[in-house]
């Protein structure tokens, strides 16, 4: 029997205001990251850490990374009658690992310049994606690449378990699709709080750093049970007004800038989660209203597009330790210089390392299922 052909990427229709809303994500990163530095010599108040709250930003990552994946799967599934779980995880690596990786180099270059203090340990959790399990870490300039780790885990096991449950006809391969996720946003609030309130450090830190996996389920949920007739009784009621999603997400950084994981473990998570998803969806849903066409703006969809460059240069350009790196040109480290710089190479990353791996990984797939149709067609 011949191999599974890889097919080529599938050429799906584009979700529209996703790519605004990985623009306000990546904007509140990096706003809080800056006020982050501002605050080591000057108060702020923690209204300011609500309005920039960049652990939603990251949340809102990664409900619109379940969604994104879940509905181009979903989608290739009805176009094509089957997953290529090959054609995604191909498709994943040309995506992710090269701006990483081009990163990476840059940090251990600047290591063996003496210019940043190399851990391995860091090093390799941070290549291998295993980053946010990775305890005494020591390298500030991979700290954030653990929400990139959080990501490829997502990325390894979901579209296998949805690959699975889609075989199952009629219904029944949605209500096993939804289990998994549904599960998880139960169970992960209680585990939270059992595990962040321990005295033990390791059990701690498993309550307020690991279980974060409930946001992406969020999104997965909704890719998976958007259409049915239970679940657009709950959108309708909670988009009844648009404001109300916002406003929630809104109420909840208040009340996490305050009370922190007193908020956050027990019901902050899963209140801004279910909210951030209803607005996600509401927004694909409404290109043309006020909101959409802001989020669909050319200026502001290009910064979606360079999130993910922005994502992986910004904290060497933000962290406060960065003086290390830039020594007697510090001023080039700090405001406004530093978001010119995390800019300038973000355009570097998707211009000359980003594009050129996706034309390459276009070509590969494309020469590929050219050779496998040949294979084929030869042996029948």
């Amino acid at each position: 029997m011949p191999p599974e052909p890889i097919d080529p990427a599938p050429e799906l229709a584009r979700i529209p205001s996703l790519d605004g809303l990985r623009a306000l994500s990546i904007f509140l990163v990096v706003c809080l990251h800056s006020l982050q530095r501002y605050g080591l010599n000057h108060h702020v108040g923690f209204v300011w850490y609500a309005l920039f709250n960049g652990g939603y930003g990251v949340s809102i990552f990664f409900v619109i990374s379940g969604f994104l994946i879940t509905s181009l799967l979903l989608q290739e599934q009805r176009k094509r009658g089957s997953i290529s779980l090959p054609g995604f995880y191909l498709r994943r690596a040309f995506r992710i690992l090269p701006p990483l990786y081009v990163y990476i180099g840059v940090i251990i270059l600047l290591g063996i310049a003496g210019r940043i203090a190399l851990n391995r340990n860091d090093l390799m959790s941070s290549m291998l994606f295993y980053h946010n399990f990775a305890e005494n870490s020591t390298m500030w300039s991979v700290e954030h690449l653990w929400s990139i780790s959080v990501e490829e885990q997502f990325y390894l096991v979901w579209p296998f378990i949805l690959f699975l449950c889609m075989r199952r006809s009629g219904a029944a391969w949605r209500f096993s699709a939804a289990v998994l996720p549904s599960v998880i946003l139960v169970i992960s609030p209680f585990a939270r709080v059992f595990f962040g309130y321990q005295k033990n450090h390791l059990m701690h830190s498993i309550g307020v750093r690991y279980l974060n996996f409930d946001f992406l389920m969020f999104g997965c949920l909704t890719a998976i049970l958007q259409h049915t007739p239970r679940f657009e009784s709950i959108y309708r009621a909670a988009t009844r007004f648009w404001w109300l999603p916002p406003a929630l997400i809104a109420t909840c950084s208040i009340a996490s800038a305050r009370y922190q994981n007193y908020f956050d473990l027990p019901i902050g998570y899963t209140l801004n989660g279910a909210a951030i998803a209803m607005f996600l969806l509401w927004c694909t849903r409404n290109p043309t209203s006020l909101i959409g066409r802001v989020l669909n703006w050319p200026p502001i969809v290009k910064i979606g597009v360079l999130s993910y460059s922005i994502y992986i240069w910004q904290t060497l350009w933000l962290h406060h330790r960065n003086s290390e790196v830039f020594g007697s040109l510090s001023l080039i480290g700090t405001f406004p210089s530093n978001w010119l710089g995390f800019f300038l190479c973000a355009c570097f990353s998707f211009y000359v390392v980003e594009k050129p791996s996706l034309r390459l990984r276009s070509h590969l797939i494309q020469s590929f299922h050219i050779y496998a149709t040949k294979r084929q067609a030869a042996k029948s």
